[in-house]
């Protein structure tokens, strides 16, 4: 992979053979290394493709949020993947997202990105999904079957260890395979796999489209658990501090509008994530939006990354929650 940065350095020296030392007369660094173009209004915002969990975002910019508050965004693409859109930052591309608390929290902890958590988006939202017409319709019943997650390190992933440690099930009695969330339907309909957990609106549209049915949601596994949050590079946040605070306010807009106007952020989130009406009324039901990330639920997400080596630095958990959460 090309290295982000192109640097030469030049050296010219004498060298003393009889002691070999180097004496060096210069040493020049010539770069020509990517910098970071900021603007004082202007930002450039990620968040994941149809993901529902990220309607704060496009509420804010359906209402124009960002433009009452003088704020140029930039919609730079939806990104089918939280560890793809986290290298986004080391790049330069985002300087603000809507991600899932996992892939944020560990390219934190393993030094990949340096991000700030500035908001949380939201709460639950998950859920396990089985065929319609499978006979099993418990978590206990998994046992010995083919189970999906979005990917390693992620919250289904917690979700699903802690589901199955509830139900008395180990582990490694499941047949774990990782999906991309848009495979997950078709997977079911085609009998590869006999059970999924993931992000709405993916099991919403299980039900809504007679695929499958849910045997837990994550609710039921942990109550009001943190899933979504919006970070800012932390060179982006240390320059523009009167920028975060007016993303902040518009975020906070953006999830009471939610609160408030339930049939027109329906019709938003029809708009922006393509998913059938149906669907995404049947995904509301099992999200809420708060923008308030306790640190205690952070603490127990951060034991279980570091119990399963997904974060692999000795920083304290206190110590990364505080680098993590201003």
């Amino acid at each position: 992979m090309a290295s982000l940065f192109h640097c030469q350095r030049v050296y010219a020296g004498i060298v003393i053979s009889s002691t070999t030392i180097i004496l060096c007369l210069s040493s020049v660094l010539l770069c020509s290394c990517p910098q970071r173009q900021f603007h004082s209004n202007k930002l450039r915002l990620g968040y994941l493709q149809s993901d529902l969990h990220h309607l704060p975002a496009f509420i804010a910019l359906e209402k124009n949020y960002f433009n009452d508050e003088g704020l140029v965004v930039e919609m730079t693409g939806a990104f089918k993947a939280g560890p793809e859109l986290m290298s986004a930052f080391p790049a330069h591309e985002l300087d603000v997202a809507y991600v899932g608390l996992s892939p944020a929290l560990t390219a934190v902890a393993n030094g990949t990105a340096a991000v700030k958590c500035i908001a949380q988006v939201n709460q639950e939202g998950s859920a396990i999904v089985v065929k319609d017409k499978a006979a099993y319709n418990k978590v206990a019943d998994l046992q010995g079957r083919v189970v999906t997650i979005p990917g390693h390190a992620t919250m289904q992933d917690f979700l699903l260890r802690k589901a199955l440690k509830h139900a008395d099930i180990p582990f490694n009695k499941i047949k774990l395979l990782v999906l991309k969330p848009p495979e997950m339907i078709p997977a079911l309909n085609q009998g590869d796999i006999d059970a999924f957990i993931v992000w709405e609106p993916y099991p919403a549209k299980a039900i809504t489209s007679g695929s499958g049915k849910v045997v837990m949601t994550s609710h039921d596994i942990w109550p009001n658990h943190p899933c979504c949050v919006m970070i800012a590079a932390d060179d982006y946040l240390r320059e523009h501090p009167d920028s975060i605070k007016k993303l902040q306010k518009v975020h906070k807009r953006a999830c009471d509008f939610i609160a408030n106007n339930r049939e027109e952020s329906i019709d938003i989130g029809v708009k922006y994530t393509g998913m059938d009406r149906n669907t995404v009324v049947t995904a509301l039901s099992a999200i809420v939006y708060d923008g308030e990330l306790r640190k205690e639920d952070v603490m127990e997400f951060v034991n279980f990354l570091k119990e399963l080596q997904y974060i692999k630095n000795e920083m304290s958990q206190n110590d990364l929650i505080q680098n993590f959460i201003p």
